[in-house]
């Protein structure tokens, strides 16, 4: 009898999940709780609360939280946390500072597009220089098409002197990475409860500073589902102003008691450096060649890699889905837009052991 292989996904969005927030899954439907019953509102408290307490920022900020992905906070932050006249600079080198110029495009935000190629790090004196015409700066940290991290600490202290706002995209660098969100001044995070928190991505959730977060009652709505003025107000008080699933809300619960257990973030990012640092060694020993930009830091949750001579992604992909190495086959990404002819991406997201990134590298070997 055969016997069906583990998948161990290497991707940034869909991994294995902590036991707790799967046994949500399996029990909820016997106990389904209503959005805006009594029960409820305990449960909404203690998660929004979790998320602020678990990034050391309880006493500055608020978390609220939005049905949706990533890209639902990133929508929510750009339509809610700005005047509509308010000037943004958006500095982009990356396919999510694409994503973020995007969107406040079509919210009609007057913008100052400041486009570098993806992965160089912002030139600063040119950054003071956009920022002295602008009211507002947005920024990604993760730079999950590069694997990098930007330079958010040195910008929000150029924001902090300037007396501009800064926006940060945190989706794919919250609850993994070191981040200070008052020492680095950031107004408003565009978040997510499924990357780095290990939870399902149908609940995501916006950090915003208390003190904008009593301004905004007076910006004028743009995104009337996604406006997070009303949303805090109403779960101030246990409520959404909208359906929100307290299933998907339960199991963002489950996550912040796993990441709890594991240390928090600083015993998660250990997790996760433990993992990049044995599998870039394992890279260069297989004659690989890591994406590496001058000034910008890798991420812990993933590498990019140049596609090697002689070989293409779709090959890889292919045979990493199919060959069975030790019980296991795995699932890779591609690189994004710009990047995609040259590079591929290699993710160590979710809950896997240690071991089973050994297995893939022998996989991986096979496959070259």
């Amino acid at each position: 009898m055969s016997i069906t292989p583990k998948v161990v996904s290497l991707t940034p969005a869909v991994f294995h999940l902590p036991e707790p927030v799967n046994a949500v899954s399996r029990t909820y439907g016997a106990n389904p709780i209503v959005p805006r019953g009594p029960k409820f509102r305990p449960i909404l408290d203690r998660v929004r609360s979790g998320l602020v307490e678990a990034l050391g920022a309880e006493a500055d900020y608020e978390a609220v939280l939005m049905t949706g992905s990533g890209s639902t906070a990133m929508a929510a932050v750009l339509g809610s946390c700005l005047r509509k006249d308010e000037r943004l600079l958006v500095i982009r080198n990356g396919a999510y500072g694409d994503r973020i110029l995007e969107f406040a495009q079509a919210l009609g935000q007057p913008v100052i597009d400041y486009e570098l190629p993806y992965g160089v790090r912002p030139d600063f004196a040119r950054v003071e220089e956009l920022l002295a015409s602008a009211d507002a700066v947005a920024m990604v940290h993760g730079g999950t098409s590069t694997c990098t991290l930007n330079p958010v600490a040195e910008l929000g202290a150029l924001a902090k002197r300037m007396g501009k706002k800064l926006l940060m995209d945190g989706i794919s660098s919250l609850f993994v990475e070191p981040i200070d969100l008052a020492a680095w001044n950031v107004a408003a995070v565009m978040g997510s409860c499924n990357k780095g928190l290990h939870s399902h991505p149908n609940i995501t959730c916006t950090i915003v500073k208390k003190d904008l977060l009593d301004e905004m009652g007076r910006f004028a709505s743009r995104t009337p589902n996604l406006e997070i003025h009303k949303a805090w107000t109403k779960q101030k008080g246990g409520a959404h102003p909208y359906t929100i699933d307290p299933m998907s809300v339960l199991q963002v619960d489950a996550a912040l008691s796993a990441l709890q257990a594991e240390g928090g973030v600083a015993g998660r990012h250990a997790t996760y450096q433990a993992r990049a640092e044995l599998l870039r060694a394992g890279y260069e020993r297989l004659g690989l060649k890591i994406a590496r930009f001058e000034g910008q830091p890798l991420q812990s949750i993933g590498t990019m890699l140049e596609i090697p001579a002689g070989n293409s992604y779709e090959a890889m992909a292919d045979t990493l889905a199919s060959n069975v190495v030790e019980g296991r086959v795995f699932e890779i990404y591609s690189a994004q837009g710009k990047l995609s002819d040259r590079y591929f991406r290699l993710f160590n997201m979710g809950e896997y052991p240690l071991e089973a990134y050994e297995v893939f590298l022998k996989a991986l070997a096979q496959a070259l």
